[in-house]
């Protein structure tokens, strides 16, 4: 004799959401140097900034390191928006090579102090898959 139903089968359980990528996901890479722009007070020639190119600027939920800041392992960050003609202003790059940056509207800029240590602090634009940061005059051109 054949019973229906499938009562001994446990209830369908809800589909599992994915985790919402976190809201700074974009800026959390191992980025590399790609290039440079020279600000009009850069203090190193275009020659000594090439010598960047390759480097890496890490950045976690944590932390970040970087050629320019060493190494924090615990960082607090700000973020604000902001455009490229902002950032070429801010740096003294001028208005005809802001678009030199790379970067892809919405940008967004991260400020990281470290919490904990002595590392100087490390300010990154990101835009798009494009992120820059600048040091002593030089914007620094990265990458994915």
């Amino acid at each position: 004799m054949l019973v229906g139903g499938c009562g001994w089968l446990p209830a369908d359980s809800p589909p599992v959401q994915p985790t919402p990528p976190a809201p700074d996901a974009m800026l959390f890479h191992d980025w590399k140097v790609t290039g440079h722009v020279l600000g009009a007070r850069a203090l190193i020639s275009d020659y000594d900034a090439a010598e960047f190119d390759g480097r890496r600027v890490v950045v976690s939920d944590a932390g970040y390191v970087s050629p320019w800041s060493g190494s924090c392992d615990q960082a607090g960050r700000q973020k604000t928006s902001g455009v490229a003609a902002e950032i070429a202003l801010e740096h003294d790059i001028s208005a005809s090579r802001a678009g030199d940056l790379g970067l892809e509207s919405p940008i967004s800029e991260y400020r990281m102090t470290c919490v904990a240590g002595s590392a100087p602090g490390l300010t990154m634009y990101v835009g798009g898959a494009h992120a820059v940061t600048c040091f002593a005059g030089v914007c620094y051109l990265l990458g994915r």
